[in-house]
């Protein structure tokens, strides 16, 4: 017996013999069901495969070792390839070695999920790898408004191009690359792009997390045969993992941060922590979010003691970068700052475009020392010469967390280190929270002031 596996296109594919193989291609998907007195999570076996043997294409390399574990017999019939031009170049560049790596493995492999940390120089890895796809047409998918302009400039200024924008103010699909946000893209009707595009980049691929999600929406209708998603994590979630998968093909190589530390391309992280006093008022609250608020949106002395110590950073030459979880925490930071005679700027989502250019660009020159920022600031930022990031909005994600920390992590001439500042609180909840914390640094072996 021989299962063959048809790749019909860069969206779905088929094997023969699903009887055999849909048992195996299963996951446990969960939900929490909310009734009057309770929350009960609900689990159940979710299937990657239909009756009829039809899959995600991203599946296949899935499906092959499937196969080779059970001695099957397989055969791969794949659609169309794509000829690829020349190797990665781009003026003044010298790619390190782990860019060669991760660059001929996903020319070599045409789609899948490349991780590298923060700060390694991913703009520049999604460039070398445009430039050698020579006269193809090529879409660059980001999460958020402020990565696509830096990234038409940084495209741009490789020679790479035409680059045309698709956000709420350009509907422009002319360009040899188009840059553009899933939020935007997803408006357009999807048959007028489903055939345009030969290679697509996902940056912050991790947002792929849903086979229903924006995310997979756009990629089950782009027919691109190169689909190269980029990341520095990968969700711990099965289903998160597995759509991701899917949609972009498996994780086909890494350059960890423990790598990018050791061979001095990224900064190395130095923990602070600093323990918050208790707050009384914390004592009648059992919910989480009442505990959150009391204990850290409207923990005034806390909020203090954060404003105190970003002051004094900023005073001694070091610029800071203040996350927040929640608008109010931001507002209350800002008004404390004012009140201690410091004013630091919030960027949250209404703060105009432009507005976070000009706050971008003040703490990369160093004429402005300080800023407070939501999840609006959590990704896709480059700012070098950043000294400090504050975790002032608690939180158990590590996902989050790393992500947030890699705003911090890019390295230039005069910065080796990043100050990484977190608070342990006392309370219920944020206490446990704090702990989770401290172990994604002690797992990482990051260094303790």
């Amino acid at each position: 017996m021989k299962i063959e596996i048809h790749e019909i296109d860069s969206i779905m594919s088929q094997v023969t013999h699903p009887e055999l193989l849909r048992p195996l291609m299963t996951y446990k998907k969960e939900f929490w069901k909310k009734s009057r007195y309770k929350k009960e999570r609900i689990s159940y076996e979710g299937h990657l495969m239909n009756k009829h043997g039809m899959f995600l294409t991203g599946f296949i390399p899935k499906i092959v070792q499937i196969c080779e574990k059970n001695g099957w017999d397989w055969d791969l019939k794949f659609s169309s390839p794509m000829n690829l031009g020349p190797e990665p170049n781009l003026p003044g560049i010298t790619f390190r070695e782990d860019q060669n790596r991760l660059m001929n493995t996903a020319i070599i492999s045409g789609r899948g999920v490349l991780k590298a940390p923060t700060g390694s120089g991913k703009t520049v890895l999604i460039a070398g790898l445009i430039s050698s796809f020579k006269d193809k047409k090529v879409l660059f998918l980001c999460h958020t408004i402020s990565l696509l302009t830096q990234t038409k400039k940084e495209f741009e200024s490789f020679g790479l191009g035409p680059v045309s924008l698709i956000n709420s103010k350009s509907k422009d699909l002319s360009g040899n690359i188009v840059v553009a946000t899933m939020q935007s893209l997803s408006h357009f009707n999807i048959e007028d792009y489903c055939d345009l595009f030969d290679v697509v980049f996902v940056d912050e691929a991790h947002h792929v997390s849903s086979f229903d999600g924006t995310y997979a929406k756009l990629l089950k209708g782009l027919l691109a045969p190169v689909k190269i998603g980029v990341t520095a994590t990968i969700s711990k979630n099965e289903e998160a993992k597995l759509a991701m998968e899917g949609l972009l093909g498996p994780m086909i190589d890494e350059v960890t941060l423990k790598e990018g530390i050791e061979k001095e391309f990224v900064a190395t992280p130095i923990i602070e922590l600093i323990k918050i006093p208790y707050n009384d008022n914390i004592r009648s609250f059992t919910k989480y979010k009442d505990i959150y608020e009391a204990g850290i949106v409207n923990h005034r002395k806390r909020n203090r003691i954060i404003m105190e110590k970003a002051i004094s950073l900023m005073q001694s030459g070091k610029s800071v970068l203040i996350y927040v979880s929640h608008i109010d925490h931001g507002h209350n930071l800002q008004d404390m700052g004012e009140y201690l005679g410091k004013y630091l700027p919030f960027i949250w989502g209404d703060t105009p475009e432009d507005h976070r250019e000009t706050i971008k660009q003040g703490l990369q020159d160093k004429k402005l020392m300080g800023a407070i920022a939501s999840v609006v600031w959590k990704e896709g930022i480059n700012i070098k010469s950043l000294d400090t990031i504050m975790i002032a909005g608690g939180g158990k994600s590590e996902l989050a967390l790393l992500q947030t920390v890699g705003r911090g992590l890019r390295r230039d001439d005069e910065k080796t280190e990043v100050l990484i500042v977190d608070f342990l609180d006392s309370a219920k909840y944020l206490s446990e929270h704090a702990i989770e914390r401290l172990g994604v640094y002690i797992e990482n072996g990051w260094r303790w002031k």
